[in-house]
This record gives C-alpha cells, structure tokens and sequence, in this order.
C-alpha cells in the first residue's frame, strides 16, 4: 500500500505584489479624497442655501398682499419678513437689497428684490455667498434667477 503523503507549501504575496497593491491604494486616495472634499463643502453649503428659503416665501407673499406698486414696503421687520443679519458662529447672514427694496416711489415690473446669504463664521465655507435675485412682475409676482454663487466649487 502506498502513502500518502501530505505536503504544505507556504504560500504568500511577494514584496513587489503588495507594493502595486499600496501604489493602487494611494493612486485610488488621490483621487478620491479631493472628490469627498468637495462633496463636504457643497453638503455643509445647503444650509447657507437654505437660510434663504424662509426670507423668498415671506417676500414672496408680502409683493403678493401688498401689489406691484405697493411692494417697496416689504422690508426688514415687517410683513413677516425677518431683520438683515450678519453671520456669526452657527448663524447664516442674509441681507436683502435691490432696487424695489424700501422704494418710497412706485414699484415698477422688473424692478429687482436682492437676497444675499453668507456662511457661517465657523463654517468650513466662511465668507462664501449665495446671491438669489428675483425680477417683480405686473401680477404682483416675482421670478426668481437660479442665484449665483460666490465660489464656483459650491454648485
């Protein structure tokens, strides 16, 4: 009868295997990490954004109760519409402007209401704005841009 014989063989990866594999890992970081960075950036800028929500649909409906020629009395502190602010440690700043803003005169069609939000202090965005414009139309409506941002990398 014969043996069998059982034979272990150690196998394992050789240096110049595990070095591709670090110098796929590192080529694979390089890329990604910039890409995760960015995406950081623009999820932590939604809240900038989104301060302006509330300050649009207060404007929104002010120029709608109040009528085109009436629309420059929808200011800071009235109708619903909340005080300019400037940022601070965990608070959005959002100031409003444009050329309808506080009009003593009639307000005309495509006179414009201005609404700028700036990132927090302790932000990792701190300084970049997000700039919404909106054109005032004869119906007592207003259409609004698509807003430009002040960093590019935010959109």
């Amino acid at each position: 009868m014969g043996r069998c014989i059982l034979r272990i063989s150690e196998k394992g990866f050789s240096l110049v295997e595990l070095m591709i594999v670090i110098a796929i890992i590192g080529v694979l970081a390089l890329v990604a990490l910039p890409s995760y960075r960015n995406f950081i950036l623009k999820a932590e800028f939604i809240e900038t954004k989104m301060a302006l929500g509330a300050v649009k649909v207060s404007l929104e409906v002010c120029v709608r109760t109040m009528g085109l020629v009436s629309a420059g009395r929808c200011v800071n502190n009235s109708h619903g519409i909340p005080a300019n602010n400037d940022p601070a440690e965990g608070i959005v700043g959002v100031k409003l402007a444009g050329t309808a803003f506080g009009k003593d005169s009639a307000v005309t069609e495509n006179d414009t209401l201005t609404i700028t939000a700036t990132a927090a202090t302790d932000s990792r965005n701190v300084g970049a704005t997000f700039k919404l414009t909106g054109k005032l139309k004869s119906g007592g409506g207003i259409v609004w841009d698509d807003g430009v941002y002040s960093k590019p990398e935010l959109c």
